[in-house]
C-alpha cells in the first residue's frame, strides 16, 4: 500500500481483445436467448457489469449455479 500500482483495472469493463474472446469460456453452444431472457438481462442490468457480460452469464449457466436462495433467515447451501 506505499507504492500506487502501476495499473488498477476498471471493474466496469471486461479486458479482451474482441467480445468474442469472451464466449470463448462458454461450453455451451447454440443458445439463443428470446425476449424472457433479454427482459431478465435488463432488470439484471446495474450499470455496472456489461450487458454482454450478463448474457454470458445467462447463457452458460452460471446466473443459475450463483442465483440459489435458501428458505428465509437461512443460509443458501
Amino acid at each position: 500500500g506505499l507504492v500506487p500500482p502501476p495499473f488498477v483495472p476498471d471493474p466496469k469493463r471486461v479486458y479482451a481483445k474482441d467480445l468474442g474472446d469472451v464466449g470463448a469460456f462458454s461450453t455451451v453452444r447454440g443458445v439463443e436467448l428470446d425476449a424472457g431472457d433479454t427482459a431478465l438481462c435488463d432488470t439484471f442490468a446495474s450499470g455496472t457489469v456489461p450487458i454482454p457480460w450478463q448474457e454470458e452469464l445467462i447463457e452458460t449457466g452460471v446466473f443459475e449455479e450463483l442465483n440459489v436462495w435458501g428458505a428465509p433467515g437461512t443460509l443458501p447451501p
